[in-house]
């Protein structure tokens, strides 16, 4: 499952689609940074990425002056995944409202990454897998 967050870039690294960091697994050093930043999202943290796509909606929305219209031709150009992670977290911070334990931090957003992935891809069997993967979250939904 945690395999689904992991992007090969290069023969020796990879990137993370939850927490954004480009790192060679095989270095311990690198794979200590990787976990303590999950750690810290695990916590409530949020990827920069995904705190400048909140503040810039959140801005656009509360100055009611166009700001809206601007922030989609900017984000069009940009990558689908800053969209999913945004809902990716907001689900994990609804579960962690809800009492869910940091410690499942990583298998949470592998199988919810997965689900996310199977509904903007329109595909319904992925969707089916996807969704039986994660009832075991449903009382934090």
């Amino acid at each position: 499952m945690k395999n689904d967050m992991l992007v090969k870039v290069t023969e020796a690294s990879v990137h993370c689609r939850v927490c954004g960091l480009r790192f060679v697994p095989g270095d311990p050093g690198d794979r200590k940074i990787h976990k303590e930043d999950h750690r810290k999202l695990a916590r409530g943290g949020l990827p920069f990425e995904v705190r400048e796509f909140m503040k810039g909606f959140g801005w656009a929305v509360a100055r009611n002056d166009g700001g809206i219209d601007r922030l989609k031709g900017k984000q069009r150009g940009q990558d689908r995944e800053l969209g999913k992670l945004a809902v990716l977290y907001a689900w994990w911070a609804r579960a962690r409202m809800k009492g869910i334990d940091e410690g499942e931090f990583d298998e949470y957003m592998a199988a919810y990454l997965r689900f996310i992935d199977a509904i903007v891809e329109r595909n319904a069997e992925k969707d089916k897998q996807a969704g039986n993967a994660i009832k075991r979250w449903e009382k934090y939904a």
